[in-house]
């Protein structure tokens, strides 16, 4: 066996790269919410499910009513809907983003014939996924 130093020179030595290396960037909060809603409006639970950290919390707000914890439960909740509601459709009608936080505002059909539901939903973005959602229902009049 030869060392490195006696290695034929001769041989064909591996061309260099010399373009830099770039890492991945993760979603931003408005590519991860954008992402989400297009696998919603596709039905495509696998796709809907990955923007989302395994341990995402689904809250209503401001009671903090928990609606879904983890994925497992959103792949319920979620595959159910999919499956039963095939004219299912989200329309996007204003997105914010604000530091780690995108904020929509939607118009859903499909869930019952002939009813729109006004949906303002805040997603938290951590690493590319989606950690967080908050629905935001009408408080109580005082």
């Amino acid at each position: 066996m030869k060392t490195f130093m006696e290695a034929d020179s001769s041989a064909q030595r591996p061309e260099f790269d010399s373009r830099p290396y770039t890492l991945p960037v993760p979603d931003s909060p408005t590519q991860a919410a954008q992402r989400q809603l297009d696998a919603y409006n596709a039905r495509d639970l696998e796709a809907f499910l990955a923007v989302y950290t395994p341990d995402c919390v689904v809250r209503v707000h401001p009671s903090g009513e928990i609606l879904m914890q983890g994925v497992d439960a959103m792949r319920t909740r979620y595959g159910a809907l999919f499956r039963d509601h095939p004219d299912l459709h989200c329309a996007l009608l204003a997105r914010i983003e604000h530091e780690v936080f995108a904020i929509d505002h939607e118009h859903v059909v499909g869930l019952r014939p002939g009813e729109v539901v006004h949906a303002v939903a805040m997603y938290e973005v951590r690493d590319g996924l989606i950690r967080n959602v908050w629905f935001l229902r009408d408080s109580p009049a005082a």
